[in-house]
C-alpha cells in the first residue's frame, strides 16, 4: 500500500487532484499498521503502540495535506480509537482492571498534549507559508514593475533616439559603471547625467526629405491653442506612418516642418525612392485633408541625396541630428518648392534610375541659395495624378470655422489625442455646453 501510494505521489497530476483521499489513504494505513502491532503480540498491554499512533498523530498535523480542523478531527478519532480499542479489548480480556484507568487517562493526556503540540506547528506553519506566500507575491510584483517601467524607460529612451544610438549609450554607461570600483564613485555618477562621449557617424548616400504645411500659419492663427496641438498631433502621426512605410526616419519636428532621413542607420539602396515616394504620400494626405474639408493648405517637399554627419550631441540634454552641407540644401530644396510638388536635386534624380518621370523644377528662381549653387532642380511628376476633373467637395459643415472642421476629420486618423483627461474632467464639470472662449488648455 505504501509503495501504490508513493508511486500515486511521485504524480504530479494524481498528487494534486486526489491529494486529500492519498492523505486519508495514509492514514488510514498508518492506523491499520498501528493496530496490525498491537494485536500481534500474546499479550496486549494499555501502553501498547502509545509512541506510533502519537506519530500519526504528528503527521496528520505536519506531514499530510490537510487543514486544520480536518487535522483535528483525525487526531481525535486516532486518539480516541486507541483508547477505546485497548479498553473493550483490556475489559473482557484481561483479569487485572485496577490500573487500567490510571493508563488509559495517562494516554489520552499523552495524546492531548500531542495534539496540541501538532495544532500548535501547524497554526505557525500556516502563518509561515502565507507570510512567505505575501512576500513572494510581493516580491514577484515588485520585478513586474520594475520590468514595466524599464520596458517604459526604454520606449521613452527609443522614442527619443534612435534604437542602435540609445543601445550603444546603454552599454557604455554600463561599462561606466563597471570600472567604477569605488561606491562613491559610482552614486557620483548615478547622479552625474554629464556623458562624455559623442555618438557621432558619418554616413554616405543618404536622402534628406524636408516637408512644410503651406497655409499653415494662417489656419493657426484662426484656432486654440488646444486645436491646434491635436491638428499637429494627428498630421505628424500620420506622416510618422508614411515614413515608416516607406524606410524613413524621422529626424525632428519644427514647428510645422517635418523632416526625415532614408538611409539610416543601414544604408539602403532605394534611400531616394523612399523620400520621394513618402513625399508623395504626404501630398496626397493633405490633398485628402483639402478636399475633405476645404481648408487652404498643401504640402511643400524637397528631397536632396548626398552625405551626413549624424548622432547625439549635449552633455545634458541629448539631441539627435543630422548636419551637413547636403542637409542644409535640402532644406533649401523646400524653401524653394512649390505646393503640392516634389522637389529634387541632380544628385537624387540619379538614384532614382529612372523610377519617376520629373519636369524642370527652376529652382533657382524661389530660392537664392540655390542659384548661388547653381543646382539644377527638378519636380517629380505624381504617377497617381489623373487628368479627371476632381470631385466635389461636400458642402456639410461650411460655416463652421476652417480649424474646427479640420480638426473633426482629422480624429478619423486615430491618432492619440493630447488632454484628453482635461476634456473629460471638463466636460464632467459642465454638462451643458456654453460659449465658445478660444482659451487654451
Amino acid at each position: 500500500v505504501f509503495l501504490a501510494v508513493f508511486v500515486l505521489v511521485c504524480t504530479d497530476v494524481l498528487a494534486q487532484r486526489w491529494r486529500r483521499l492519498l492523505g486519508l489513504i495514509v492514514w488510514a494505513t498508518h492506523l491499520t499498521l498501528g493496530y496490525t502491532f498491537i494485536f500481534s503480540g500474546p499479550i496486549v498491554l494499555p501502553w501498547d503502540q502509545v509512541p506510533l499512533f502519537l506519530f500519526i498523530i504528528f503527521s496528520v498535523y505536519t506531514m499530510l495535506p490537510f487543514q486544520l480542523k480536518d487535522a483535528v478531527v483525525l487526531s481525535v478519532i486516532s486518539s480516541l480509537s486507541h483508547i477505546l480499542t485497548i479498553t473493550i479489548h483490556l475489559s473482557f480480556y484481561s483479569t487485572e482492571t485496577s490500573y487500567l484507568a490510571n493508563q488509559l487517562l495517562s494516554n489520552l493526556v499523552v495524546f492531548l498534549c500531542g495534539s496540541v503540540v501538532g495544532a500548535f506547528h501547524k497554526v505557525l506553519m500556516e502563518k509561515t507559508l502565507r507570510q512567505t506566500f505575501q512576500d513572494t507575491l510581493r516580491s514577484l510584483g515588485m520585478r513586474m514593475k520594475l520590468e514595466i517601467e524599464k520596458r517604459q524607460q526604454e520606449n521613452l529612451l527609443q522614442s527619443v533616439l534612435p534604437v542602435y544610438i540609445s543601445m550603444k549609450m546603454k552599454l557604455a554607461i554600463m561599462e561606466r559603471l563597471q570600472d567604477c570600483k569605488d561606491k562613491e564613485e559610482q552614486q557620483r555618477l548615478v547622479k552625474d547625467n554629464n556623458f562624455k562621449s559623442l555618438y557621432v557617424k558619418r554616413h554616405e548616400n543618404v536622402s534628406i526629405l524636408y516637408a512644410d504645411i503651406v497655409g499653415f500659419t494662417r489656419l493657426a492663427s484662426d484656432c486654440s491653442p488646444k486645436e491646434l496641438v491635436i491638428m499637429l498631433n494627428e498630421l505628424f502621426g500620420k506622416f510618422d506612418q508614411i515614413a515608416k512605410e516607406n524606410e524613413c526616419m524621422r529626424i525632428k519636428i519644427l514647428g510645422d516642418c517635418y523632416y526625415c532621413v532614408s538611409g539610416l542607420p543601414v544604408s539602403l539602396p532605394k534611400h531616394a525612392k523612399n523620400c520621394v515616394k513618402m513625399g508623395l504620400d504626404m501630398c496626397e494626405a493633405i490633398k485628402q485633408v483639402r478636399e475633405a474639408t476645404g481648408v487652404d493648405i498643401n504640402m511643400r517637399v524637397g528631397v536632396h541625396s548626398g552625405n551626413v554627419l549624424c548622432g547625439v550631441i549635449g552633455l545634458r540634454k541629448w539631441q539627435f541630428d543630422v548636419w551637413s552641407h547636403d542637409v542644409t540644401l535640402a532644406n533649401h530644396m523646400e524653401s524653394g518648392g512649390l505646393p503640392g510638388r516634389v522637389h529634387i536635386t541632380e544628385a537624387t534624380l540619379k538614384h532614382l534610375n529612372k523610377a519617376y518621370e520629373v519636369e524642370e523644377g527652376n529652382g533657382h528662381l524661389r530660392d537664392t541659395y540655390l542659384k548661388e549653387l547653381n543646382v539644377r532642380t527638378y519636380l517629380v511628376i505624381d504617377p497617381r495624378v489623373s487628368s479627371k476633373a476632381p470631385k466635389p467637395r461636400v458642402n456639410d459643415g461650411l460655416k463652421m470655422r476652417a480649424s474646427v472642421r479640420m480638426t473633426r476629420y482629422l480624429e478619423s486618423w486615430g491618432a492619440v489625442k493630447p488632454f484628453a483627461h482635461l476634456q473629460n474632467r471638463e466636460e464632467q464639470r459642465s454638462p451643458t455646453p456654453g460659449p465658445r472662449t478660444g482659451t487654451g488648455p
